[in-house]
């Protein structure tokens, strides 16, 4: 009798057990977000546009929040072809001063990108992270004097949302969002 009532309370206590493990937030969200910083950073400069590396990839972790990652390439630059067999310093140096130009502007689309994404990830609890992460693309052999391999930004939810609505100053940001490149 007492191991049937122990075997009734486990059978029970499944389906609370898998409740707590199911995702707060549904992979059609995370795949708009995808998009969303996708096409915000292929608009970044119109003219002469940066390389996306891949598509933006996102994923959410349960008590900590939306993770997105991506590559870029700031500077494309021609490559080695039959046609062009030498890559000269000048056209290297000219690589690097564009890269070291254009990383600021970049820094500023990825916090915009948290901003759009948190205001719009209504089932990420405020509590939890949204986080970016670029990975910077580089020949061997460039010149990264300067530059980050990567830049990765994260802030709360709910410090996102409210700069996002206007309840809290644009200037608290940077307080807010945790800015780390390696």
């Amino acid at each position: 009798m007492r191991t049937l009532a122990i075997a009734g309370l486990l059978l029970c206590s499944l389906p609370i057990g898998s409740m707590a493990d199911k995702s707060k937030v549904s992979r059609g969200a995370i795949q708009a977000i995808e998009a969303n910083m996708d096409s915000h950073l292929t608009k970044l400069w119109p003219d002469d546009p940066m390389q996306v590396l891949g598509l933006t990839q996102g994923a959410y972790i349960n008590g900590f929040g939306a993770v997105f990652m991506c590559e870029v390439n700031l500077a494309p630059s021609a490559g080695i072809t039959p046609f062009h067999q030498t890559i000269t310093k000048d056209e290297l140096a000219r690589t690097h001063d564009k890269k070291l130009t254009r990383l600021p502007k970049l820094k500023e689309a990825m916090q915009d990108m948290l901003l759009n994404s948190a205001s719009s990830m209504d089932s990420v609890p405020a509590n939890e992270q949204i986080a970016l992460g670029i990975t910077l693309f580089y020949w061997r052999g460039e010149n990264m004097d300067g530059l980050p391999a990567q830049i990765v930004m994260h802030a709360q939810r709910r410090a996102l949302v409210n700069v996002k609505t206007g309840m809290a100053d644009r200037s608290t940001l940077t307080a807010a969002v945790t800015v780390d490149q390696f």
